[in-house]
This record gives structure tokens, sequence and C-alpha cells, in this order.
């Protein structure tokens, strides 16, 4: 008899990290012959089972984050309601869940983010009171934990506190903990006394090549981008930690010294002259809590006067047709991309870094910690935006990196834009993501979890 894993998470199917890596886990567990469900809140596509309560922008969620974290009165009874609130939500998880279960009697749980993020705190009890009653492994992906985020230090009272010590995340025997960094893995450590397994964002380095072909050739015309034009690519979501407006400052700068690349040809074969404008591409989309982040960004990019195309609405993670007319994959938009930004301050890992690297496309990067401590020492060649970020003198809700720093690195781009050895150094880097980063490695990790769980259950 087949046995049957389910896979969850607040939203499966979009072009964010962990959708990415939630379809990487479907794809391999797959093969290795299970039956995957995907289980999420409503905003998802091609979930085979959706909870309402686990969206995390819901009036309920938002109400519940905001008063667990930002201000709340303190009162008894403002408390108490509190956590009434939050146990309602936990329940109805739970009894939505266990329902499903009984029909698809689950041999294995994965949960992406379920026990470690602040924005939704309400589904960590739920899924503990889950791992308690089911007999199953539940092999948990922590990919943020609250205490990373700016937003989520202070929980407002003793009774959050001693929830979040609980639950988010919980130590339980059927419960196996998988950070995606050292970093985090040793924070846990330190915090909550939990041991767990560092396991890293992973890539198909198998797959075939993207590149031109029927679908994605009109991809330039279709969002007005002209063939000599320079492609900028900015691939990630549009929230605050992954400092877009660098990339804003990386392509203004980057212009203004665009005469220096008239007449030359880029290591891709595409040419430029005088007509050739550097463009930034925004292909990710913005959650509803970084409306004003992306507001801000619109804004700065009308000030610095540089040709921007937000794409979104055309991206998805897979090519489709319809009704609604065309739409592109994420892997589109890389195929067109002549160089990639990557001004992350704060990342788990990374995906948007070895897409990249998988792509073969130079990479503009601010090294963020995680990338210091896990990732540099693989030995990948990039475009280094140093690590260190200054407010931005004229717009204080944004930030910058240094001039000299900046300066630096599109004089470093438009050598690496132009060099004859740019090819050899990106195939390097894919020679070495393949290495610590393909499938196999992942394959080998659930094929041992999943198996190994299961034979002790």
């Amino acid at each position: 008899m087949i046995k049957t894993i389910a896979i969850v998470h607040y939203r499966v199917g979009r072009t964010d990290g962990v959708s990415l890596e939630i379809e990487k886990r479907k794809q391999i567990l797959e093969l290795l012959g299970y039956k995957v469900k995907l289980i999420s809140g409503p905003v998802q596509k091609r979930a085979d089972f959706v909870i309402d309560e686990l969206e995390f922008d819901s009036d309920e969620i938002v109400q519940i984050k905001e008063n667990s974290f930002q201000y709340f009165p303190g009162e008894k009874k403002e408390i108490k309601k509190l956590m009434q609130d939050i146990q309602y939500i936990a329940n109805r998880i739970e009894e939505n869940f266990l329902e499903y279960n009984s029909k698809e009697k689950f041999s294995a749980i994965l949960l992406h983010n379920i026990f470690s993020h602040g924005r939704h705190i309400a589904a960590a009890s739920a899924f503990t009171r889950i791992a308690r009653k089911l007999p199953v492994p539940f092999i948990c992906t922590n990919h943020d934990y609250y205490w990373e985020r700016e937003e989520y230090q202070q929980p407002v009272n003793q009774e959050i506190e001693d929830y979040l010590n609980e639950f988010v995340p919980p130590s339980t025997p059927n419960i196996q903990h998988i950070c995606i960094n050292s970093l985090a893995r040793q924070a846990l450590l330190e915090k909550r006394n939990i041991d767990s397994i560092v396991f890293p964002d992973i890539f198909d380095f198998s797959q075939p090549k993207w590149k031109l072909d029927s679908y994605n050739k009109d991809f330039r015309t279709a969002f007005n981008i002209k063939e000599n034009d320079i492609v900028v690519l900015q691939a990630t979501r549009i929230v605050a930690r992954k400092g877009i407006e660098i990339a804003v400052d990386f392509v203004a700068e980057l212009e203004k010294q665009k005469f220096q690349l008239v007449g030359k040809t880029l290591y891709n074969g595409r040419k430029i002259d005088g007509s050739s404008d550097i463009v930034l591409v925004l292909a990710g989309y913005a959650e509803e809590s970084a409306i004003t982040y992306l507001n801000n960004l619109q804004d700065y990019i009308t000030g610095r006067g540089i040709n921007a195309r937000f794409i979104h609405e055309q991206i998805a993670s897979k090519r489709s047709s319809g009704k609604d007319g065309k739409n592109y994959s994420l892997w589109d938009s890389y195929v067109n991309a002549d160089i990639v930004t990557y001004p992350s301050l704060v990342e788990g890992w990374g995906n948007q870094f070895i897409e990249a690297v998988f792509a073969e496309k130079p990479i503009v990067l601010f090294e963020y910690p995680v990338f210091k401590s896990d990732i540099e020492q693989e030995g990948y060649f990039y475009i280094s935006l140093g690590d260190k970020v200054i407010n931005n003198e004229n717009h204080k809700e944004l930030i910058q990196v240094e001039k000299n720093m900046l300066n630096k690195a599109v004089n470093e781009a438009m050598e690496v834009l132009t060099a004859s050895g740019t090819e050899e150094k990106l195939h390097q880097n894919f020679t070495i993501g393949k290495e610590y980063h393909g499938y196999h490695r992942l394959s080998d990790f659930l094929k041992k979890a999943v198996e190994k769980n299961l034979q002790v259950s």
C-alpha cells in the first residue's frame, strides 16, 4: 500500500522561497513512491486541502499577531480574551486537519514554519496537539524563527511569553526539527534546548538548462524591454528585509556609467549601443503587510529616475496561458536577465541565490549573515555590496550601502558583464552549487528522515 505524506504551510504553489522548497520536497517524495498531499490556507495554488484559519493575513490572525507582539493594554480581561482567541483558531485548525487525516491516514507529516513563525502563533499549538495525538513522525523545517525578526522581539506579556516557550517551537518526541542554517540551529539550542538538524535549500541541477524557447522568446516584448537593454533581475518577494532599494541604487549608478558599455558585447552575446537602457525587473509579489514598503519603493524608483518593471502579475511558479492571458514562470525571468541582484539583509538561506547560480548569471549580493556563515565558504564567484548598511539620508524609511561600496560593485559589474572569462566563472558556480545543493542531497535526506522515522513510529 502506498503511504501518504502531508506537507503543510500557510501558502503553497506560489513563487516565495518556502513554496518553492515545498514543491521540491513533493517532487522527490513522489519519485520515492509516496503520495503527497499539500495543505495550506486559502491563498494558494494547487493545494489538496485548504484550512481557512491558516491564512496569516486574515483579520483575526493579524489581530492576534499585533496583540501578541506590538501593543496590548495588558488588562486581565483583555489578556484572557487574547488567549481565548488563540485557542479558538488553534481548535479550528486542529479539527479540520484531523478530519482530513481520518480520510488520508498520513504516514508522516512535513511542516514548514508552523512552529517558528511569529505571524501565526495559533497554528503552532494546533499542530503540537496534533503531533501528540498522532503516532506518526513530524518533520518540521523552520525557515524563519520569530526571534530573528525585529517586529517579534518583544512579546507583550508573560502569557504570550509562556505560550511561545511551549509551542514556538515545541519539544515533542515525534517532532524532528530542521533548521536551514547553522546560526538558527545554535539559537534554537540556546533558547529552547532543542537539538535540530541543519539542511539548507537545494535545487534541481539535473533539470534541462533554462533557455530561450518558443514560449518565453517574447518575454522582453511583453514587458516593453528592448533586445539590447541590460536586464537587472530582482527575483525576490517585495518585503523590506530584501533591501530592494539597494538594487535601485545599483541600477541608478550603473545607468550613469552606461556610456562605458556602449559598443561592447556582453558575456552572453548581447550587444550594447546608445539606445540600450538599464532595466530593473522585479518579478516577486508584495505581501499585504509590505504595501507601505512597496509604496516607498515605487516612490524611490520614480525619484531616482530608473527604468523598472513590476511584472509579478504575469509571473507564476509554472507557465500558464488562458483567458486571463499568458503567465511566465519565474525561471523565464532568469533566462531573459543579464545580471541578478540579491541585496537581502536577512535570509534563512537564499533561494534566489541558488537559482541565479543554476541560471549561470552574475550575482550582485549583499553579504547577509547566513551567507557569510554557511554559503561563502563553498567558494562562489559574486559581486559584493559589502555587509554593512546605513540609513538613507533622504528617505528615512529606506537603507543603502556606503557609496564607495556601491561604486565598487558597479565597476566590477561592468567588468564582469563584458569580460571573456565570465561564462567560465559562472559555470564554476554551477558546478559548486550542484555539488552542495543538488536534488541528490535532499533525496538522500528525505529518504533517511522519513523511512527511519516510519520504522520507529
